[in-house]
């Protein structure tokens, strides 16, 4: 498995997105008054002419009876569309046709025709080689050959459109190093490896010979830790790039080197299963340590010989003189671009933030603030001049007077258009207050969702931050209208009024639970349910005990050590009945639960054949609203016996 599988923080592939990208147009050839294009190469060569005009480029070669080109040379020459799908497929588009390439694949796909050829796309230097002949042949292009000057030729005409073609020809071309010059480094350009990954702020990087990280055999890792001040022992120098091993990795040797007057930690490590051999060189500078990690499949590790140069290429500075050098950062500005492309957001934050990748819509934040998107389509009666006032009125529903405050309302123009922000103070307690900004776009048949959260007491900061976000965010409303379907509100504005009965065939009791409520664990005929609301949760349980055995337990529990110490009472603990069912009824209130806020629990137990059923109602004191009380206890008083 890739080294970047371990590492935590590591985020979406982006594969040879630099590579490909960089081809977008800044200037197209120009093209003779009949279109007509002639393209001459030799293989070994930098030299390529395009109707006479000779422009260097990274050497054609030839490889398995296959001639690899610059891409460029194809895309400017020819005016072929050019993107990147799923990070790294290529497609080119050229009137009719589309060719489609992947790189580290075998196989070309002309109008969804597959076609074999010899040697898969690959980089060269920072160049995307491709094979020649699939592909000009497929735009109808005929090759030869010039005897005389034993070049190969090239004769076709221009796309009858300009699609998205390349760059002035070959901008990579000459590039020999590459580095971040945000966190300030560089090394040679891991030469035949591909870019495959890199985190969100470049603090982590990974180049390798394939995309598919079960037939990785060569890969290159830079890693940027901020580590503070202070000087690392060896040791704890040495345990840091430990820390970055596969589970089955055993280290087979550790040293100290010096390299042009620079002292690195040097170990070298073995994984079994892949057959790997890693070397990782670490080495601080100021508040950053970097480490250099280079693997490579064979028996033993002097399959890393070969790597000794490009190790000993690395330096902890990036010089931007430098013309060989190639810049990777992902910060620009001081601000990193984030794109979303299955919502269509691209959104510019400051380089401590992250984006969260566990969450199913676009969320991000660093250690003191959260933004985050979503959408829904347009709810009957909803607009953009009555949104505000409906959101006020939701948020008064489900948070006590004293916890919320301060509430705004103002005019925001998007890139995309006017919107409008809701702007209000939230407490969960101890007077730590934050501040929630929500701002609704209305476009098309959907509503955009931004809100962008700060504790209050940092607003000098995180306003100017805040307004920075804002007048980055750009949102493909065209994309969502294309790919997007009915996204009904699941609970900004959502009806809760509507409700559902759930039956447990096994316990012999139904349930009425309003449809907002989140289900967790929903099979009722298991012996646990769990659900989730705007409030707290429900959950449901058996046991084989009675229920005065049960009542016993939280009473005692009240007033055991552990109990007192969160602050827990017993509010109330009676025989009550519900639809014909007695039932103990149990409220438990915990004013100082350790990381948590305080909270109160509901508990009605019943009596069963099996022992007993629990509904266990949990709700937060801030969300103890009189609409979300008589919510909870709608539930509860719906609850029936066969």
């Amino acid at each position: 498995m890739m080294r970047l599988n371990m590492f935590k923080r590591m985020l979406t592939m982006l594969l040879p997105v630099l590579l490909v990208l960089a081809m977008l147009p800044v200037a197209a050839f120009a093209a003779e008054a009949d279109n007509k294009v002639e393209v001459r190469l030799k293989a070994g060569s930098k030299t390529v002419k395009i109707n006479g005009k000779a422009t260097t480029v990274e050497a054609p070669f030839v490889s398995n009876g296959t001639t690899m080109v610059p891409l460029k040379v194809i895309t400017n020459a020819f005016g072929a569309g050019l993107k990147l799908e799923n990070g790294n497929v290529i497609t080119l588009t050229y009137n009719d046709r589309k060719i489609v390439l992947t790189f580290g694949s075998k196989t070309v796909k002309v109008n969804g025709a597959a076609k074999a050829v010899a040697v898969a796309p690959v980089a060269v230097k920072g160049s995307t080689m491709v094979p020649l002949r699939v592909i000009v042949e497929a735009f109808g292009a005929k090759i030869t050959a010039d005897n005389a000057t034993k070049e190969t030729i090239i004769i076709g005409v221009r796309a009858q459109s300009s699609g998205t073609g390349g760059t002035s020809i070959d901008s990579e071309f000459g590039k020999t190093k590459i580095g971040d010059s945000y966190h300030g480094w560089s090394l040679n350009y891991p030469a035949g490896l591909i870019q495959v990954d890199q985190s969100d702020n470049g603090e982590f990087i990974t180049w390798a010979d394939t995309a598919d990280d079960s037939k990785v055999a060569a890969q290159v890792n830079v890693i940027t830790e901020r580590v503070g001040d202070d000087k690392l022992s060896v040791e704890e120098q040495r345990e840091l790039m430990i820390s970055y091993y596969d589970q089955d990795e055993i280290t087979v040797d550790k040293r100290t080197i010096t390299v042009g007057g620079l002292t690195f930690e040097k170990v070298i490590s073995y994984a079994k299963q892949t057959k790997m051999n890693y070397e990782y060189r670490g080495i601080q500078k100021g508040d950053k340590y970097y480490i250099v990690i280079v693997g490579a499949k064979g028996a033993n590790k002097s399959v890393l010989n070969s790597y000794d140069t490009f190790l000993n290429s690395f330096t902890p500075s990036f010089n931007t003189a430098d013309k060989s050098l190639k810049d990777v950062t992902k910060v620009k500005d001081g601000v990193i671009t984030f794109k979303d492309e299955d919502y269509g957001l691209t959104v510019k934050l400051p380089t401590d933030w992250n984006k969260d990748y566990e969450s199913t819509t676009p969320s991000f934040q660093n250690d003191k603030e959260l933004f985050f998107f979503s959408l829904t389509s347009l709810t009957a009666g909803v607009t953009m001049d009555n949104w505000a006032q409906k959101r006020e009125a939701r948020i008064r529903e489900d948070f006590v007077n004293s916890s919320v405050r301060n509430f705004v309302t103002t005019p925001v123009t998007l890139i995309d258009g006017k919107a409008v922000a809701l702007s209000y103070e939230l407490s969960l307690g101890e007077d730590a207050w934050f501040t929630y900004n929500e701002i609704a776009l209305f476009s098309g048949n959907y509503r955009y969702s931004l809100v962008y959260m700060y504790p209050t007491a940092n607003s000098a900061k995180s306003k100017l931050t805040y307004n920075q976000v804002l007048a980055s965010v750009d949102i493909d409303t065209a994309l969502i209208e294309k790919n997007f379907g009915n996204v009904e509100e699941s609970y900004d504005l959502a009806d809760r009024s509507t409700k559902t009965t759930k039956r447990s065939s096994t316990y012999g009791y139904s349930i009425e639970l309003p449809t907002y409520w989140y289900g967790i664990q929903k099979n009722f005929n298991e012996d646990d349910v769990l659900y989730t609301f705007s409030a707290g949760s429900l959950n449901i349980f058996e046991s084989d005990t009675a229920a005065a055995t049960v009542v016993n337990s939280l009473l005692q529990y009240v007033n055991s050590a552990e109990g007192s110490a969160q602050g827990s009472t017993t509010k109330q603990s009676k025989t009550v009945t519900i639809n014909g069912k007695t039932a103990q009824h149990v409220v438990i209130h915990t004013s100082k639960p350790q990381d948590d806020i305080p909270y109160t629990e509901e508990f009605y137990i019943f009596d069963s054949a099996q022992g007993n059923i629990v509904f266990n109602f949990n709700y937060y004191d801030v969300r103890a609203t009189d609409s979300n009380l008589k919510i909870i206890n709608d539930a509860a008083q719906s609850i029936r016996f066969n």
